[in-house]
């Protein structure tokens, strides 16, 4: 998905209180990495439905229903940096029947808001924009005008171009059918329609716009069928999920960004119903279905989760030890599903649940546990499942993970007219971070080192700053700590003539997540022309030029040359003059470059190679230009 891993909206749970007696005094435990919205719907009527959808650190999108004075009314709050705006009304005016809620939303920022409502009798599904401002677009028909009489299994998902992909099941006449839509930005909804008997679709799209669909069809047999549709190509021809049974009503389908996914279906067998994976490639094949739960026990409320990188987790309840046990598998790209580790030990009734996962390989899985919405999680699967409670909630829940791993989840507090929609934030990720500076040359072999870390949530605790160097003749020696626990954001760095030096940094957050090493940022400091041999030739102290040295000669033929140099990148520092000359320049004999320092500035670098891979060899510079001609040579960039 483009914006998230994968967001689902469940509904009510079997353990919803009466209406008036859930206290409203309770508030989130302080784990760590915890941070509490609170109620960010008001307090009113008891909210029908209720979605999430992250779309950047600490950014996210969550809509509900709510019956209003004339019908029902959509609504939406959006978070930044873990704070969530004031709600904002979806749909102006109240309409019939508003649920089924779905939020979505991508990177780019493109929000949508998609739901069901009765419009003359007729459910339809309708979907509106964000603006900006706190305003949306209005109200967009997403189903056909006629011929719909009830609309259920809405699922929807948002892909990099801002395209709303829709699917969901109609029922007209006893007659189910799975429907979809696509709904580019700026035109209008194109919709899709499969065979009939078709039941309880599940969409997963990503950034290039490839969507995913899995459903259930019961024309010929019971069996999951899995289809894939690109902007090119559209829908190609389902295909059935192979399983020696029947497979369930129920079915789960991800995508990670590469175009491969996956299926989760519940495979049935005479004494239980397995939770089983099928892969599907880019080009739509499918694989072989992957048993994951043990065989004689029923695996109940199965979900699965991809990452932008592929990584999944596949989640499933069983009755184990007098309990129903949330048990978790998890799959690195490309690699066969782990052994089930347990995520929850132990729940007194099958409660339904959300699966998470992040590229780093942190699951979180998302429930209601004695009327609290739970989050169990772990950074690592050589650890136990932790406990992080995200406030009260005794009805319909909803979660998503942003890329970076953070997780937001809402639910609803069902409490009469005082009802109301929690949001909490787990700050699973750590801090994101980049060297800032230097550049790719330095002029000096002393210079500041610069780097920027931020995290949304929890805040910057502490940042390491890390180098390795390299000589101008030789590769590059272990890298080294040069910054422990700091909080400066720059420091001073001393270097050598002729070395490359490459920079990481990395961040602690306040809640002791570590977050990912930034890309290496490399520089080089020059070799001063003093390093070239000669003969013949004029060394000189020359303001502005390269460690205030030059070196000149004003006679055809002489050469400077340097042996022993390591090097995948090369340049020529010189200096030009209105009477300047030329050279030539080779590399262990052969020509890299002819150059003219004939014009203007006292330093001038001159690119002369870039090779696949770091060389050794010998640069050779020789004067081509008549006698009285100027040439200066002030350095030489020898990069890895």
């Amino acid at each position: 998905m483009t914006r998230t891993l994968r967001t689902h909206l469940l509904g009510l749970t079997t353990a919803a209180l009466a209406v008036g007696t859930l206290g409203l005094t309770g508030s989130p435990a302080g784990a760590v990495g915890g941070v509490n919205g609170g109620n960010i719907s008001n307090f009113g009527n008891e909210p029908t439905s209720v979605d999430v959808a992250a779309f950047g650190s600490g950014d996210a999108l969550a809509a509900w229903t709510r019956e209003v004075v004339g019908g029902t009314r959509v609504y939406a709050a959006i978070a930044t940096d873990g704070v969530w705006s004031a709600p904002q009304q979806v749909t102006v005016a109240a309409v019939t029947n508003a649920h089924d809620v779905q939020a979505v939303a991508n990177d780019a920022g493109d929000l949508a808001v998609v739901w069901n409502q009765t419009t003359g009798g007729e459910e339809k599904v309708r979907g509106t924009r964000y603006l900006g401002n706190g305003s949306w677009d209005g109200s967009t028909l997403l189903s056909p005008a006629v011929d719909i009489e009830t609309v259920v299994s809405l699922d929807a998902d948002i892909d990099g171009a801002g395209r709303v992909h829709v699917a969901y099941e109609a029922e007209k006449q006893g007659t189910n059918r799975v429907r979809t839509t696509s709904w580019p930005k700026g035109s209008a909804p194109v919709m899709d329609a499969f065979g009939f008997h078709t039941f309880a679709p599940s969409l997963d799209a990503n950034p290039a716009g490839q969507v995913l669909l899995s459903y259930r069809d019961t024309a010929n047999g019971t069996r999951t069928m899995v289809t894939r549709r690109t902007a090119a190509l559209g829908w190609l021809g389902p295909k059935p999920v192979e399983w020696a049974g029947e497979t369930a009503l129920d079915s789960e389908a991800v995508l990670g960004d590469d175009g491969r996914g996956a299926v989760m279906a519940g495979g049935k067998e005479v004494d239980g119903t397995r939770a089983v994976v099928t892969r599907v490639g880019v080009t739509g094949a499918l694989g072989s279905a992957e048993a994951l739960s043990a065989p004689g026990v029923t695996a109940v409320h199965r979900h699965l989760a991809i990452s932008p990188n592929g990584t999944m987790q596949a989640t499933w309840t069983a009755f184990e030890n007098n309990g129903y046990a949330i048990r978790a598998a998890l799959a690195k790209p490309e690699q066969d599903f782990g052994a089930p580790s347990v995520a929850d030990p132990s729940t007194i009734v099958q409660l339904p649940h959300l699966s998470l996962v992040s590229d780093r390989a942190a699951q979180v899985v998302v429930h209601n546990s004695g009327d609290r919405l739970t989050l169990r999680h772990r950074t690592n699967p050589v650890l136990l499942f932790s406990e992080y409670d995200a406030g009260a909630t005794n009805s319909a829940f909803a979660a998503d993970m942003d890329r970076e791993g953070n997780v937001v989840a809402a639910g609803v507090v069902a409490n009469g007219f005082n009802s109301y929609v929690e949001a909490d934030f787990l700050d699973v990720a750590g801090p994101t971070a980049a060297v800032t500076g230097p550049g790719a040359r330095v002029g000096s072999p002393s210079f500041p080192v610069s780097w920027q870390v931020g995290d949304a949530l929890s805040g910057v605790k502490s940042t390491d700053v890390m180098a390795r160097t390299a000589a101008w003749n030789a590769g590059f020696g272990p890298q080294q700590v040069i910054a422990n626990n700091v909080t400066t954001t720059s420091q001073p760095f001393a270097g050598a003539f002729g070395s490359t030096h490459c920079f990481q940094v990395q961040g602690t957050d306040k809640a002791n997540n570590l977050g990912f090493r930034s890309e290496e940022r490399c520089t080089t400091v020059p070799l001063d022309d003093t390093a070239l041999t000669g003969k013949k030739w004029k060394h000189r102290a020359a303001a502005g030029a390269f460690n205030d040295t030059v070196t000149t000669t004003k006679r055809k033929g002489r050469k400077l040359t340097l042996a022993g140099i390591h090097a995948r990148h090369l340049e020529l520092v010189v200096a030009k003059a209105a009477k300047g000359g030329k050279v030539k320049v080779t590399w262990n004999g052969s020509l890299l470059k002819r150059i003219s320092l004939k014009g203007k500035g006292s330093q001038v670098a001159v690119p002369l190679a870039d090779f696949a891979g770091v060389q050794t060899g010998t640069l050779t510079i020789k004067v081509t230009s008549r006698d009285g001609r100027k040439v200066s040579i002030d350095g030489l960039v020898v990069a890895k």
